[in-house]
């Protein structure tokens, strides 16, 4: 499909709580990433950023409350970092952040489009309040799906006061919004189950990574030789966060190490959890597993070449909520990818469907122990598997394809929406071209 306006553009406004140059994971680093190859490929597409004054993991250095960069408009609205405040002060925080966007989204002029996450988690009221104001359409990204999460978590109970407002507002804004876009066909079946929403509101789009940012590496990496590691590593890089199953993978740990092998675990990261899986090591003396601090994102790619095989977790009942990104930056790096995590998911419908790893449930200690050992005993099976990883990731979830299907999604919403803009607005023709690589990312996209 190709968008063509004259001397027009489609001007899109994105709130998010982190943005460039957040660069440590998360919902601000993906927001980014996409945005910028949006501007990119698209030269019609205009896109500003309305996003907060710190960094997901840096709550010492405010940014500028403006900046350009390279053509995208960076709007940063004061706020507090929440990470270090209790669960009331975060929500006062977040809904302090998203009227504070509210009002700059308002200042900024007439958009064609507003895009949003879940980061905070009530942002998307403010893209809800701007539609009924000035008929502005809005996308709502479902990276994380609350209080749904919460729930299932056991943070808060099913008649929770607090449960029962989120689950109002998340209602009204689901509704409110011209396009859902969930992560994974898990997550939209989910919605549609939860929220009673209709099937052809809501856009299947993957997360993905930067094919040009993460490629295969050799595994004598810069990581390895800086620690001194040795031996066949597996390896997890990310967030600890309450979310991600542990414990399936420390009891693992302790099975393989009766074994008398050279397996290494290699745990990466920072997160809720961190302190617990630390002194859990400690005082069971598992002596195979070693974790470190993040990587900076330039060192990124050479820490995923350092395992032989990665893992991916998520607690269960978490795979209609939330989808973990770091699974397509494992596929990128051409490593097998071990996902503990529920068969239904769609990191398991991948894993199988091109046999790029394994499945394992949750609690699964001794499957777990028993698939890296096979991993372990085949190199020929972890270059085969690392192959297939790598060539599903290039086919279907580089952001360049990524990219595309938001932008497909982008058009039909401004060609559907009776709003236009005050300018005189987009004059869109839709052409499509059979067989296009468009077209092909898109029916990819529905795993």
């Amino acid at each position: 499909m190709k968008l063509e306006s004259g001397k027009s553009c489609m001007r899109i406004c994105v709130i998010n709580e982190y943005f460039y140059p957040d660069s440590t994971g998360g919902t601000g680093a993906v927001m980014s990433d996409l945005v910028r190859h949006l501007t990119d490929m698209y030269p019609d597409v205009q896109i500003d950023a309305i996003t907060s004054t710190y960094l997901y993991r840096n709550t010492e250095t405010p940014l500028s409350e403006t900046e350009d960069w390279d053509g995208i408009k960076i709007y940063r609205v004061p706020a507090t970092h929440p990470n270090t405040l209790s669960i009331a002060g975060r929500l006062l925080t977040n809904l302090a952040f998203t009227f504070r966007s509210l009002f700059k989204l308002l200042s900024l002029g007439k958009y064609d489009l507003v895009l949003v996450g879940t980061n905070p988690p009530m942002v998307a009221f403010a893209a809800a309040v701007c539609k009924l104001l000035t008929g502005t359409p809005f996308a709502y990204i479902v990276y994380d799906l609350e209080p749904d999460r919460s729930v299932t978590l056991r943070l808060f109970g099913k008649n929770h006061p607090f449960v029962a407002m989120y689950k109002f507002g998340q209602g009204f804004w689901l509704n409110a919004a011209s396009r859902i876009i969930a992560l994974g066909s898990c997550m939209k079946d989910y919605l549609l189950e939860a929220y009673r929403l209709p099937a052809s509101k809501i856009d299947v789009i993957h997360i993905g990574a930067n094919e040009n940012d993460i490629v295969p590496g050799s595994r004598c990496s810069k990581f390895r030789s800086t620690h001194a590691i040795d031996g066949f590593v597996v390896l997890y890089t990310g967030n600890f966060g309450r979310y991600h199953n542990f414990d399936t993978i420390l009891d693992s740990a302790k099975l393989i190490a009766s074994k008398g092998t050279d397996i290494q675990f290699v745990l990466v990261g920072a997160g809720a959890q961190k302190e617990r899986i630390v002194a859990r090591v400690a005082d069971e003396e598992i002596t195979n597993v070693r974790i470190f601090d993040f990587v900076p994102m330039t060192e990124y790619s050479d820490l995923l070449a350092t395992a032989d095989a990665s893992l991916v977790t998520l607690e269960p009942g978490m795979e209609g909520l939330c989808l973990p990104s770091k699974f397509y930056n494992i596929l990128a790096s051409g490593r097998p990818v071990i996902g503990i995590i529920s068969p239904k998911s769609d990191v398991s419908l991948v894993i199988n469907e091109v046999k790029c790893g394994f499945q394992v449930d949750q609690g699964d200690a001794g499957k777990l122990a028993e698939v890296i050992l096979s991993l372990y005993a085949n190199e020929g099976l972890v270059q085969k598997m690392g192959q297939a990883a790598r060539e599903v990731f290039v086919t279907r979830f580089g952001t360049n394809i990524i990219a595309e299907q938001y932008y497909n999604t982008f058009v039909s919403i401004c060609r559907n929406e009776k709003s236009t803009p005050k300018d005189g607005a987009l004059s869109l023709r839709v052409e499509t071209e059979t067989g296009s690589r468009a077209e092909k990312a898109t029916a990819d996209s529905a795993i």
